[in-house]
């Protein structure tokens, strides 16, 4: 699989022997494929999903991790984040500040129901769990209300998945989880571990 997937894949950056290639499939699932010379040396998964954040001064650390903060509409900062970047080679050449619209992806390592939205919607929360913990990992803990669920499977492999968009704590994420592991509907209220790869796609142009 991976070895189609690098000979479809589009390559974003190249240095030397080192390049960065993302394929896509049709069903929005991704990988991120980075390699030296012929040989695979990392390979991210993540999904194809429209922007639900914006992302202010993000920050390579070590370990191929990005920190960064998440702001709203007048740049006040409401949290703080810890991810892979899709286009982590090209931040170190992106004029700064570096502040855009981002796509967040929750792949889910631990996906609970908590309950249902009746009227207002509950207190909810996003909190790195990875760096700004002492680690270096890109893991979040997050509460949040599904508000669509896409029922997507992989064209390559037939394996399904569902991908529901999530309101957190302002802003939106979208989750992947194995299809039913849970069923998922909109108005689920929802409780997540999972590992968290972001995009900004202003970095590709």
């Amino acid at each position: 699989m991976v070895a189609v997937a690098r000979a479809e894949a589009e390559t974003i950056a190249k240095d030397g022997e080192v390049g960065v290639h993302i394929w896509t499939d049709p069903s929005g699932a991704r990988l991120i494929i980075t390699t030296e010379g012929d040989l695979v040396r990392v390979v991210t998964p993540t999904f194809y999903a429209a922007p639900g954040a914006i992302i202010s001064e993000p920050q390579a650390v070590d370990g191929g991790l990005v920190l960064a903060e998440l702001v709203n509409d007048e740049d006040e900062v409401f949290t703080e984040i810890a991810c892979q970047l899709e286009e982590l080679a090209l931040l170190g050449s992106a004029e700064p500040p570096v502040e855009g619209p981002a796509s967040v992806v929750v792949l889910g390592n631990s996906v609970q129901v908590t309950g249902r939205v009746d009227g207002g919607v509950p207190g909810l929360v996003f909190e790195p769990t990875g760096a700004y913990a002492a680690s270096t990992d890109a893991v979040a803990h997050l509460t949040g209300v599904v508000l669509v669920v896409e029922e997507r499977a992989v064209a390559r492999t037939g394996q399904a998945f569902t991908a529901a968009r999530v309101q957190t704590d302002g802003f939106q994420v979208t989750l992947c989880v194995p299809a039913g592991d849970p069923v998922l509907t909109a108005g689920d209220v929802v409780e997540v571990d999972g590992y968290v790869v972001a995009s900004i796609p202003a970095l590709r142009t």
